[in-house]
């Protein structure tokens, strides 16, 4: 009676599981086309004047460049501006991208409302990265041709949402129009990303797969460590080419030297190190 009530309930679990997993595409669908429409001009319109262009103290015709997509909570100016002087010290003009501020949210809104889920979710924000390779395509300081995108968290929700897309019938939520084909991406760069309910990559190849590189925090609070592992781990037995990196005792954010005084304890210098170095070795890689 006890072996049959535990089959019973494994059924069940299994069951619901599938149930789960059949019907999340399918909400997300729903809610793509519930997404006010914009074509991808009007996108690119919208985010043109919150992009931010650093590039390197050398004199070179264009250079290849990162694309880096913000937290949840919007962007940290100092923050994101200490990675964009390592890319530039690798010989990377660095692109930062602010998905809220022109969206009318502020930091207190992101945190209520973007945070939350309840806007701007991967599948939507994905629209940001092919209107900031337009924007790049436009800028002859930028080599186009040569792109890598960075996210933290939900930026790097939204890089993966990116990646299972062809801007044809696998398109962001809310573009509308006629759309590019995405470039070739010369790699990808994953920092604490949410891997839980709403990525499109639990369920959705990726279109293209560059080399990668991911960190995840084994201790973070804010998304699911584990549902990361699994997923990269799956998508490189698929012939992805991750490497992965966990820091077992990491919380989220633990490359920010310059959270408040409440989170500052999440900061890790150790991490924060170790993360930098192998980020550019990876950018020599991909150079080469």
């Amino acid at each position: 009676m006890k072996r049959g009530l535990i089959v019973a309930g494994v059924v069940i679990a299994v069951a619901a599981a599938l149930l789960v997993w059949r019907l999340e595409p399918l909400y997300l669908g729903w809610l793509a086309g519930k997404t006010d429409a914009q074509s991808l001009e009007e996108r690119r319109a919208l985010i043109a004047d919150a992009v931010e262009i650093h590039v390197p103290d050398t004199d070179e015709d264009a250079y290849p460049t990162v694309l880096m997509f913000h937290g949840c909570a919007g962007p940290r100016i100092a923050f994101q501006r200490q990675w964009a002087d390592v890319f530039n010290e690798a010989g990377y003009a660095a692109m930062i991208v602010d998905s809220t501020g022109p969206r009318g949210f502020s930091r207190t809104d992101a945190l209520d409302i973007v945070c939350a889920g309840k806007a701007l979710i991967g599948q939507e924000r994905a629209g940001d990265v092919f209107a900031a390779i337009d924007i790049a395509r436009a800028d002859p300081r930028l080599d186009a041709d040569r792109l890598i995108l960075a996210g933290w968290s939900h930026g790097a929700w939204t890089v993966m949402d990116f990646l299972t897309m062809d801007g044809g019938k696998r398109r962001p939520a809310g573009l509308s129009g006629a759309m590019p084909a995405p470039p070739a991406i010369d790699g990808a760069i994953l920092f604490y990303p949410h891997c839980g309910a709403g990525a499109l990559s639990n369920f959705r190849s990726w279109r293209q797969s560059p080399p990668a590189l991911a960190f995840v925090a084994g201790a973070d609070q804010m998304v699911e460590p584990e549902k990361c592992k699994r997923l990269f781990e799956r998508k490189n037995r698929n012939g992805a080419r991750i490497g992965l990196t966990v820091y077992p005792d990491a919380e989220h954010v633990f490359d920010d030297p310059f959270l408040e005084p409440e989170w500052i304890h999440w900061y890790s210098e150790e991490n924060h190190k170790d993360a930098e170095q192998r980020l550019r070795a990876f950018l020599d890689g991909v150079a080469q």
